[in-house]
């Protein structure tokens, strides 16, 4: 299971919200417990450009393994 953090204070975390709950594979559980600030720090989230930075070099790394 992938746990996502949206922050519905601004208009296109409110739309994305709006579009997951239509989908029939994803569930969308809203915790109010915990500004965004404090939910992002306590699964360790990382910005996008990071994840997509480091799935880039793994993929990399592993074609210049079994090339």
């Amino acid at each position: 299971m992938t746990t996502i953090v949206i922050n519905e204070e601004n208009l296109q975390g409110k739309r994305l919200l709006e579009y997951i709950r239509t989908l029939p594979y994803a569930a969308v559980i809203e915790e109010r417990k915990q500004s965004f600030s404090e939910a992002v720090e306590e699964c360790n989230a990382v910005p996008v450009s990071t994840f997509v930075g480091k799935l880039h070099r793994q993929i990399d790394e592993y074609f210049d393994k079994n090339a």
